[in-house]
């Protein structure tokens, strides 16, 4: 399947597509994204839908954001994911460009990804302790 970003054209294999368990808030509709990895975007990843109104977001390791960035996962998540204690996962964090050209992270919600199984999820109850607009930068 090709897959049209704002980077280019990108050949997606079915293994290259992380299914989301639900939604992206605002975007439910859409469960299959396509990770892009680009040295034009370094360190950022563009995750673009391939279903329905196909959003796009950037995205950034949070502990290239925030050194020390705790990552936690229930049970409940883990299972979700198909993932163990010892699972490598990957972690990502939503970045919002601003008009002014600076941008945001969003610590609070982030996205992980169990690429063994390809299967993503949005952790929405992160506590107050994480912005859902850290200073990119």
């Amino acid at each position: 399947q090709v897959v049209d970003t704002q980077f280019g054209a990108f050949v997606a294999e079915p293994g290259d597509i992380v299914n989301m368990v639900e939604g992206v808030p605002g975007f439910e509709a859409c469960r299959r994204f396509f990770l892009v990895t680009s040295p034009a975007i370094e360190p950022l990843t563009c995750l673009q839908g391939i279903d329905g109104p196909r959003p796009a977001f950037l995205a950034v390791d949070p502990a290239l954001v925030m050194p020390g960035y705790e990552r936690r996962l229930d049970d409940l998540q883990k299972r979700r994911l198909h993932a163990s204690d010892g699972s490598p996962l990957l972690w990502l964090a939503i970045v919002r460009v601003l008009e002014d050209g600076s941008a945001t992270a969003n610590l609070r919600a982030p996205l992980v990804i169990n690429p063994r199984r390809m299967l993503g999820l949005q952790l929405l109850a992160g506590g107050d302790e994480n912005s859902t607009a850290h200073p990119v930068g």
